[in-house]
């Protein structure tokens, strides 16, 4: 049975909007076909982690994510402390966001991220831990584009793509132009459909053009969803499909049940 996940930043905001506890929404979250979570590796430890909730919910903690400074020299101990949480707690696969630098990434940097990337995969792999980026839609980031995502997959063996198409139409580039190439490197894809325009009931963002965007209902937005996972099957027939929206979205729960029924109808058939 193909599971749909969703970003947890998402459930905690349907929490409040709906201003009903966590495992009400969890159970609302599950009513509509969502199963498994991505969670900030943050949000599940220290005294005000959500694990315990999580786990009592019965549903999967499909990936852990978080911030990592990884352009900083031999500076990889976050990572494998998330590492070591992840195998304690079964979660096999993770996403690593390099931490934004205004002004991009220099060389060093970027040079810094791969060696970084590389002992962390090599780490991970011994416990059968997946490690993957995400490509980034804003320019002080590195993997913002396809040059500059295929440039870090390629110089790591066996780091692997959290595609987000969101993304890539945030960064003014088509998701359904790059993903062939990148498809083979894909652990994730999360279901960003974003839309060129502005709306007054969405979180506007603007793209790197200074164009007004927004997070469309998945299939109705401008991030070819259903064509890029086509794409992606073709290489990865099982990938995993997470539902992701800006964490300031309006009208959060209506967006996730339409998003939720698309995927359901139109992608899992």
């Amino acid at each position: 049975m193909r599971k749909l996940g969703i970003n947890f930043e998402n459930a905690l905001s349907v929490k409040e909007e709906l201003n009903i506890n966590l495992l009400q929404t969890l159970n609302k979250l599950k009513s509509v076909g969502i199963t498994s979570l991505d969670v900030k590796y943050e949000r599940l430890v220290g005294e005000n982690s959500y694990l315990k909730e999580i786990l009592i919910s019965g549903f999967t903690i499909g990936s852990i994510f978080a911030f990592c400074p990884l352009y900083e020299q031999d500076n990889i101990q976050k990572a494998i402390e998330i590492v070591d949480f992840a195998t304690e707690y079964k979660v096999k696969e993770i996403m690593f966001l390099p931490d934004f630098k205004k002004g991009g990434y220099s060389e060093t940097d970027t040079f810094n991220l791969k060696q970084n990337l590389r002992r962390v995969v090599k780490y991970a792999e011994a416990f059968g831990v997946s490690i993957g980026i995400e490509n980034v839609g804003n320019l002080d980031f590195p993997c913002n584009d396809l040059e500059n995502t295929l440039d870090v997959l390629k110089s790591v063996k066996g780091l692997h793509l959290i595609f987000d198409g969101g993304n890539f139409t945030l960064n003014g580039v088509s998701p359904l132009k790059c993903v062939y190439d990148l498809a083979p490197f894909v652990q994730r894809y999360h279901l960003k459909d974003r839309a060129l325009g502005e709306t007054l009931s969405d979180f506007n963002e603007l793209t790197t053009k200074g164009e007004p965007s927004y997070v469309a209902v998945v299939g109705e937005g401008g991030s070819d969803c259903l064509k890029v996972y086509e794409t992606i099957k073709e290489f990865y027939p099982a990938v995993p499909l997470v539902l992701e929206f800006p964490f300031m979205e309006k009208n959060l729960f209506e967006k996730i049940e339409k998003s939720a029924m698309y995927v359901i109808t139109e992608m899992f058939q």
